[in-house]
């Protein structure tokens, strides 16, 4: 009996010990499930690069803006660019497109369908936006590299994304890299992709390609199957996404989303050649500045002040937008 009872208290204590030991892993679970939820994939499809409508005080009308996101997503799009190239980003502050972000965020539109552009060479920006952008549980931050300095080295553009990621220094941090060398004047090599994608796989998710470059486009696909690439010119959305493309971030998408996602459901399925539709959109635009000519659309069918944009850029004067507006009609858009 007492050999018995000797055993148990044994097996007691041992259950003590180990107790732990086992219960840890229950308890550890929601870290592991926050884990889980920081890696969640990043949605591929379309993302309109939106324009920002402004009041005619050349500031952003939040309420206009929130509402133009919305209707786009029901439209389609898996989600949108917010002050990227087309939405006038560096003619911006920080404090004036954070402070936009909650804006549209406390609107309704979910946080979550928001790639938050930087368009800025200063990394202190770059990193105060991404804290905002992690803070409100936005989807990505895209960046581009700095733009002043030219004849910038490969060295030079992975130092500039290091101290970035570095500094915001969040594991949910996801980031597309921006490339727009008409822009910036500083292209984002294959190096420069396989280095960052190596340092940070969790971070670095995908590229939009804005040069228009098929070639540079098809090379990262075959280099780097699985990242994630979006192009930015619309008449290369369906090979693009035939050949494992993830989507695009575009400025058409603004006017005709309908349109634009059914390029991409296209290059699912196969490929083939663009539709008269889209074809049509471009020899409209001719050789108009597309982000003045695509406010000047809006506003023709919204009947509210659209067409203002920021200096550099100018609005369309009356007969240019009453060309375009008529150019689109006369192939059955408007």
């Amino acid at each position: 009996m007492r050999g018995f009872f000797c055993a148990a208290v044994i097996l007691l204590l041992l259950g003590l010990l180990t107790f732990p030991i086992l219960a840890y892993p229950i308890l550890a679970s929601p870290n592991r499930e926050d884990d889980s939820a920081m890696k969640k994939d990043f949605s591929t499809g379309v993302y309109a690069a939106v324009l920002t409508p402004l009041r005619s005080d050349l500031s952003c009308d939040c309420e206009k803006l929130a509402s133009h996101c919305s209707d786009l997503i029901r439209n389609g799009c898996s989600g949108i660019a917010l002050f990227g190239t087309t939405g006038e980003g560096p003619s911006f502050s920080v404090t004036e497109r954070i402070e936009t972000l909650e804006k549209v965020i406390s609107e309704g539109l979910d946080p979550g369908k928001i790639i938050l552009g930087n368009g800025s060479s200063c990394i202190s920006d770059t990193v105060e936006l991404g804290r905002a952008a992690m803070k409100y549980g936005c989807a990505a931050l895209m960046v581009a590299p700095p733009s002043f300095f030219k004849k910038v080295t490969n060295e030079g553009v992975l130092s500039f994304y290091r101290e970035i990621i570095s500094k915001i220094a969040d594991p949910k941090l996801r980031m597309i890299l921006y490339h727009i060398p008409q822009y910036s004047g500083v292209p984002i090599s294959l190096e420069v992709i396989g280095t960052l994608k190596e340092e940070f796989p969790e971070i670095i998710i995908g590229l939009k390609e804005s040069e228009g470059n098929l070639a540079f486009t098809k090379s990262i696909l075959k280099s780097f199957p699985g990242f994630k690439v979006f192009v930015g010119n619309e008449k290369h959305i369906i090979e693009a996404v035939h050949l494992g493309g993830a989507g695009t971030i575009c400025g058409i998408a603004n006017l005709y989303p309908e349109l634009i996602c059914s390029l991409y459901e296209q290059g699912k399925k196969a490929n083939g050649p663009n539709p008269a539709a889209l074809e049509a959109v471009y020899k409209a635009l001719n050789e108009l500045p597309f982000i003045p000519a695509a406010k000047a659309l809006m506003e023709k069918r919204e009947g509210e002040i659209w067409h203002a944009v920021r200096p550099p850029l100018v609005p369309l004067n009356d007969s240019q937008a009453e060309l375009f507006i008529s150019s689109l009609q006369k192939y059955g858009l408007e």
